[in-house]
């Protein structure tokens, strides 16, 4: 068996393209426990270098069972992992040139700080002059250096973070694995160690991979999501298309908020935008987000979402519904959010929520919510799994 990805030729130097340009991939990744659970199903995704990748999904999805995996104390049952283009499949986790940060920190508490960032470098046999440089260069880096001398069970929960981050930067991965690291932090703490890991990780030519089931905490830390459910990838993109650009309803809903429609797709009314026959009117929608061509799907029936922010109360706005204002919601630096009910044409009450910067004081009043049709997104696929109900599973009706 080839050593490299053999989905990319080796160059004369015997590097290949994926080496050069994708510090992890996961191909046709498979694990079934017992015989009988299949917790990962065939997924695939690369992470360029240097980039910071974030998996997320719902507990249960195979977010766990992907990152032990690549770090290697998982073996799948199908499917191959490569670092730097080089299949570390079959290789232990000490070969894989990755670092490894865990929720729980795992540091040694009888030993002091600079001791547990120098352990590693001991165990691979890094003369004495080479480890003190590089300890105090990351102590440096992690603003350790007043506490390099301290008890490591003696420090806050966000010191021994930092601690954690350095024991596993000392050893210069070409990849840090990450697994909720901030999760069992209060939010205040989680906000000022999510700005220092991305300060670490624009100072450092190190690619993270980070897990974690927070989707705020994911678009504020990554270039690349990965949203796994069912076991599944529902989509790897950078972090501005899965919000902008979101290949399911799945996405669209578990990546942010999404006001959410379902229609007919009755008519294309010019290149990239159809018509498209709700119960609470008639919308023009941007197709730009469908896998077929707008003309093969008329007469199909597709949910399409509005974020909250491109909702605006504007009567002559492209597309409008007429809505009764069920609460407001201020949001100091963040402008006002309006919960809003439209009513459909059988009288069926629907919740949107609206984002402004205007200022709303009464529950009594009505306004009449519009968009734009290329702020809409029409979602052809509800999953990439078939075991996901629109209604019941995404929207809670």
């Amino acid at each position: 068996m080839s050593d490299t990805n053999p989905s990319v030729a080796a160059d004369a130097d015997g590097t290949t393209d994926a080496a050069q340009d994708v510090s992890i991939a996961v191909e046709d990744l498979t694990k079934v426990y017992d015989g009988d659970v299949l917790a990962v199903d065939g997924i695939s995704f690369d992470v360029a270098a240097g980039d910071f990748c974030v998996i997320i999904g719902p507990s249960g999805c195979g977010k766990s069972t992907t990152l032990r995996s690549m770090v290697g104390d998982l073996s799948p049952t199908s499917g191959r992992i490569y670092v730097d283009g080089v299949d570390v499949t079959e290789t232990p986790t000490y070969k894989r040139d990755i670092g490894l940060v865990f929720q729980d920190f795992q540091l040694f508490p009888h030993l002091t700080v600079r001791e547990n960032v120098e352990y590693g470098l001991e165990r691979v046999g890094a003369p004495p002059a080479e480890r003190d440089e590089k300890v105090e260069d990351v102590l440096e880096l992690m603003k350790l250096e007043s506490l390099a001398d301290s008890p490591s069970d003696e420090l806050s929960a966000g010191q021994k973070q930092r601690v954690a981050l350095a024991r596993s930067l000392v050893l210069e991965p070409n990849v840090l694995l990450l697994d909720e690291p901030l999760g069992d932090l209060d939010y205040k703490l989680q906000k000022r160690l999510e700005r220092e890991l991305l300060d670490i990780h624009h100072q450092v030519e190190t690619t993270f991979v980070y897990v974690t089931h927070d989707q705020r905490q994911a678009m504020r830390l990554a270039d690349q999501i990965v949203v796994m459910n069912d076991g599944h990838v529902e989509q790897s993109a950078p972090s501005d298309e899965i919000y902008n650009h979101p290949a399911t309803a799945f996405v669209a809903t578990f990546v942010g908020d999404s006001n959410v429609f379902t229609g007919e797709l009755t008519d294309v009314v010019e290149p990239g935008v159809a018509r498209m026959d709700t119960p609470f009117g008639t919308f023009d929608v941007s197709a730009e987000n469908l896998y077929s061509d707008p003309e093969e799907l008329l007469g199909e029936t597709l949910p399409f979402a509005v974020r909250p922010q491109f909702l605006r109360v504007d009567e002559t706005a492209p597309n409008t519904v007429d809505c009764a204002v069920e609460d407001v919601i201020h949001q100091p630096g963040k402008g006002t959010k309006l919960i809003l009910e439209a009513t459909d044409a059988d009288g069926e009450p629907k919740q949107l929520e609206l984002t402004t910067h205007d200022t709303y004081d009464s529950l009594d009043e009505r306004v009449v919510a519009g968009w734009d049709p290329a702020d809409t997104i029409l979602l052809e696929r509800i999953s990439v799994t078939d075991s996901v109900d629109l209604e019941r599973d995404l929207l809670g009706e």
